[in-house]
């Protein structure tokens, strides 16, 4: 699937097996306000017909001049919610970690192929562009 030593595990199928794997990516700046920025890459695993899944993150820092640095992963729990502050129907999900001191991570749906990182109070950054992650994949799996 991603051949970059990325394993995605797939948890609890249905009686049919199927299921659905989104795969977003994208950079965004990072919060110190410099040059430098986040590479995201999120994989979201659910059954067909459901709103709650699994995920898994890569974020990786990148300087100012293209260096790749420090590597952080997570994952847990996908799961759905239905509106923001400022857009009551939006769809977001909402990435929480199994463990650790990563925090939530929540994601505007903005389309079929997009998402937006929003802000620790759910709202959408002044440019959402500079922060949308856009879809890789998007399948049905066979277990």
């Amino acid at each position: 699937m991603i051949d970059e030593g990325e394993a995605v595990e797939i948890v609890g199928a249905d009686s049919t097996g199927m299921m659905e794997v989104f795969a977003y990516e994208g950079v965004v700046p990072s919060e110190s306000g410099n040059t430098d920025s986040i590479d995201y890459l999120v994989i979201i695993t659910q059954q067909i017909d459901t709103v709650n899944g699994v995920y898994q993150m890569t974020q990786t820092y990148v300087t100012a001049d293209g260096q790749t640095g420090k590597q952080m992963s997570s994952k847990g729990k996908k799961m759905f919610q239905r509106g923001t502050p400022q857009n009551k129907a939006a769809k977001v999900y909402k990435l929480v970690p199994d463990s650790g001191s990563n925090q939530t991570v929540n994601l505007w749906v903005e389309s079929d192929t997009t998402v937006v990182l929003l802000d620790d109070q759910m709202k959408a950054p002044a440019k959402p562009e500079k922060h949308r992650l856009k879809a890789v994949k998007h399948h049905k799996h066979k277990m």
